[in-house]
């Protein structure tokens, strides 16, 4: 199971919604700064789902609206979406770090320029934290789960920062 299929039906669950709304309410809780989901991918692998027997699909009309499709989660995604929970739990995800690849080929710039990519690379790593620790300060997320991953990202990047702080050229 992917993340955003965890995470779709982890927000369906209680909660039937249409795709539009979905991705109004990940967007209210500025999951795209911690989570890869997209408008595409949340239409998407709703209709997988749908298909592969985890969500149930209700065409409904309200007025002189367009139809809309509401999915709601079965009994089959529950189950599903507890055993990818367990499974999750016992397999910690592997984190790759994206920016690995720029520090282990500075060595072959000249130094003038690997010192200024350097020292831009550690400004974006300290606004990338001002930028979540505003969010906090701002709105927090929605939910406590939303705030202590905005949490969690901010003290990442705080700790990518200090480590390239320490990173010399030699």
């Amino acid at each position: 199971m992917s993340t955003a299929d965890l995470m779709l039906l982890g927000m369906l669950i209680g909660c039937p919604s249409n795709a539009y709304e979905l991705v109004g309410r990940m967007e209210e809780a500025n999951m795209r700064t911690w989570a890869k989901i997209s408008p595409p991918t949340v239409y998407k692998n709703l209709v997988r789902l749908c298909a592969q027997g985890y969500l149930d699909a209700a065409v409904i009309r309200e007025g002189g609206m367009p139809e809309k499709t509401v999915y709601t989660v079965n009994e089959r995604g529950l189950r599903y979406f507890g055993e990818e929970m367990e499974a999750y739990a016992m397999r910690p995800p592997t984190v790759y770090i994206d920016f690995a690849a720029f520090f282990d080929n500075l060595h072959h710039l000249d130094r003038s320029d690997a010192e200024r990519l350097l020292e831009e690379m550690r400004e974006g790593l300290r606004d990338k934290e001002n930028h979540m620790r505003a969010m906090l300060r701002q709105q927090g997320g929605k939910s406590q789960e939303a705030k202590v991953i905005i949490e969690l990202y901010a003290e990442t990047y705080s700790l990518f920062y200090t480590w390239a702080c320490g990173f010399h050229l030699d």
